[in-house]
């Protein structure tokens, strides 16, 4: 849909919501016409649905269900609806707006997007995720069906699809296999930045969000994969093999006979083969989290005219992940130059003291992520307060517990120290130079 039309479409829809309240004179409650102004701006969002209805009932009676006219009513009380938080009637009449957009335009038909984009709202709003990735699969559908492969105008909705999928997973809001829902959303940040790359080149700076966002979503799938069970990975040939047993037994007259039997043993090499191609897989997703990395610092260097702030950033995300990687001597110099971009000015200063001021927990790349509301998310049951030093290598030390909720939580106190103690961390810098850091404070909820 041209989005120009489609913001149209939108001002169309909300004004007519806005004259909502001036019923017409036949459905006024008195069953007149009223002639004052106040009267008739205090009809309620209930009269003015009961309003709605009613024409929806008789345009249905005169013209059938799946009247356009209709679905354009069904929509606008939906809106209503979801205006006043009736999510649950709001999502009954957006699906059969829906409906009828569908029976009269097709299924492909792009009339659909934007009473899919409401329901999606008001699936939100229920916490109903299992709806809210239907209708996301159903908007990016459609979407690929009305535009070619390299048509930017399908960049909004795979991004934003892709940040769903992504939220999804980190959030675990949705049934089914982790390690799908990630790969999903890893494919779609991919297929924007195929598209970016065709029609823009590869040192365009569209391509620097989409490229974290790659760059991320591998990485948690390579988490996913390290924690898959090997015998979940296929391997080469068959399990099992055959092999011939045989015993010696006694026969009646004082001799010997020796017995043979064909068996199915378990085959050494099938479960090597699966180690490799876990090996494999686990390496493909490390590999491209360090390319998409290293392709933001090349768009830096190839655009001089990006902030500095931004191409410091590129550097110190990509020395975080050569520190991972236990490439330190590379990791430092990222630092160095990051830090140098800026130093040299005192506009930099608050993001010199966020990037450098004080040890960070790797990987420290985020990516903003739709809103979901907080009163949703899942409650915490305990948590840890501890303290500890790190050294100008990135390493932690002597960690303390100071306190913790419940206060008898062995456990998750236990579990705390071994979490901080596991963690690689970039450290503190001064004047350039990485320097340990005493007396660090952190929280950790589980």
């Amino acid at each position: 849909m041209n989005p120009g039309l489609f913001q149209i479409s939108i001002a169309v829809v909300y004004l007519s919501l806005a004259c909502l309240p001036y019923a017409r004179a036949d459905d006024s409650p008195a069953g007149g016409r009223s002639t004052s102004r106040d009267t008739q701006a205090q009809v309620s969002p209930s009269q003015s649905i009961a309003n709605y209805e009613q024409e929806i009932r008789k345009r249905e009676a005169e013209h059938g269900v799946y009247d356009p006219a209709t679905g354009e009513f069904l929509l606008s009380v939906g809106l209503v609806y979801q205006n006043d938080g009736r999510h649950e009637e709001a999502v009954d009449a957006f699906a059969r707006a829906l409906q009828i957009k569908r029976v009269n335009e097709g299924l492909q038909g792009i009339g659909q997007l934007l009473i899919l984009e409401q329901l999606i709202k008001s699936n939100i709003a229920e916490a109903d995720w299992e709806e809210v990735d239907r209708n996301y699969q159903q908007l990016l559908w459609i979407h690929k069906r009305n535009y070619d492969a390299d048509d930017p105008r399908l960049l909004p909705v795979v991004d934003k699809v892709g940040r769903w999928k992504l939220k999804a997973y980190k959030e675990n809001l949705l049934d089914g296999s982790a390690i799908r829902i990630i790969g999903e959303s890893e494919k779609l940040f991919k297929n924007t930045i195929d598209i970016l790359e065709r029609q823009y080149g590869e040192n365009d700076p569209r391509l620097i969000n989409p490229l974290y966002g790659r760059a991320l979503t591998n990485y948690q799938y390579a988490i996913e994969v390290a924690n898959t069970p090997q015998d979940e990975f296929h391997g080469a040939g068959s399990p099992t093999r055959t092999q011939v047993i045989c015993r010696t037994v006694p026969t009646p007259n004082g001799g010997a006979r020796r017995i043979c039997n064909t068996i199915r043993v378990p085959d050494p090499s099938y479960y090597a083969t699966q180690s490799s191609n876990k090996d494999f897989a686990l390496g493909q997703r490390l590999v491209a989290v360090g390319k998409a990395l290293k392709q933001i610092v090349q768009i830096h260097d190839a655009n001089p005219d990006l902030s500095k702030e931004s191409h410091a950033r590129a550097l110190v995300h990509l020395g975080d992940w050569n520190l991972l990687r236990g490439k330190k001597t590379t990791a430092y110099k990222n630092y160095k130059a990051a830090y140098g971009l800026l130093a040299d000015s005192d506009d930099h200063q608050q993001a010199i003291r966020e990037l450098f001021g004080k040890p960070q927990n790797l990987p420290a790349l985020r990516l903003p992520l739709p809103e979901i509301d907080e009163k949703l998310e899942e409650e915490k049951t305990t948590s840890v307060l501890a303290s500890f030093d790190v050294s100008r290598s990135g390493r932690a030390k002597n960690v303390q517990i100071i306190e913790s909720e419940p206060p008898d939580a062995t456990s998750a106190r236990r579990k705390a120290k071994k979490t901080i103690r596991g963690r690689l961390y970039r450290p503190r810098f001064e004047k350039g130079e990485p320097v340990a850091t005493v007396g660090n404070k952190i929280r950790i909820v589980d």
